[in-house]
């Protein structure tokens, strides 16, 4: 399975055109969003939502509307029991990691032998050996 970081989620919001030729060799099937992920993009739209001006709460709503219907097309992964005792072993071992989130998106692709698709690989480096890692905006399709 490849799990996508939030901002694979957004460039494909965007269409990316590098990311659709990535998509034509992989199966729709094979790739998922961590429950971490759809979490920090709700919570980024709720956040906005609810503390717009009453100028930009049309704009505001309507985009958590869209982003809710976006996250319905994919599989979700969730973070388990599993996922979060191995999340207390990672943390003994990765000292001072600076994002929480990227902490849990790892053990989620180790915990299910997923690869992470991300543009901030240098956020993971640490955290997930290198075939575990893919950047579908920057590398070329094979």
């Amino acid at each position: 399975m490849y799990l996508w970081d939030s901002n694979i989620l957004r460039h494909f919001s965007e269409g990316h055109p590098i990311l659709r030729k990535h998509l034509l060799r992989v199966p729709w099937t094979e790739i998922a969003l961590p429950s971490v992920v759809v979490a920090e993009v709700l919570r980024g739209r709720c956040d906005y939502a609810l503390k717009a001006t009453v100028a930009q709460a049309p704009m505001a709503h309507r985009l958590l509307a869209e982003t809710q219907l976006l996250l319905q097309r994919f599989s979700i992964i969730v973070f388990d029991q599993t996922c979060a005792e191995a999340m207390i072993q990672l943390q003994r071992t990765s000292k001072g990691h600076k994002r929480h989130a990227d902490v849990m998106l790892a053990v989620m692709a180790l915990a299910g032998q997923h690869v992470v698709v991300t543009r901030n690989q240098d956020h993971f480096t640490d955290l997930l050996p290198a075939n575990r890692l893919a950047n579908w905006i920057d590398a070329p399709t094979s």
